[in-house]
């Protein structure tokens, strides 16, 4: 009879120790699972902040253009008004070449903002080469 009393005993503490198994399987197995959850959590935070930075490269690079977009009308309204005051055979010719090299130097800021903006925009693109510019176009003679 104490054989029957000690073979249920030990099924009990197989079952137990089954389900004690289980149970850190388990356990393993949420830690895994938070541990994943917590690794997407990063990378979405990650990702978020890439796209802040991304969009304020965009802002800065548009502004930029908006800029040059600006000197530009002004330089064309100075080489205009100059090319008209030369035309007309105005007695001042120092007022129509200072004008038309400060409308040259306007262009040429405006082309330095919009290789600029270029440039940004490039980054964003992961291409390490900034865009050709005319100097850097071959010339055809």
């Amino acid at each position: 009879m104490e054989e029957e009393k000690a073979g249920p005993v030990g099924g009990t503490q197989q079952s137990d120790s089954a389900a004690d198994q289980r149970q850190r399987d388990a356990d393993r197995r949420e830690a895994a699972l938070d541990a994943r959850e917590e690794i997407v959590r990063a990378q979405e935070v990650a990702s978020a902040e890439r796209r802040r930075e991304e969009q304020s490269i965009i802002d800065e690079a548009v502004a930029r253009d908006g800029q040059a977009d600006a000197r530009d009308d002004k330089a064309d309204d100075r080489d205009r008004t100059a090319s008209l005051e030369s035309f007309l055979h105005d007695a001042d010719l120092s007022s129509g070449a200072k004008a038309r090299r400060a409308a040259g130097l306007d262009r040429s800021d405006s082309k330095d903002d919009r290789i600029s903006a270029a440039v940004d925009r490039s980054r964003l693109t992961g291409g390490g080469h900034p865009p050709a510019t005319v100097e850097d176009e071959p010339t055809g003679g």
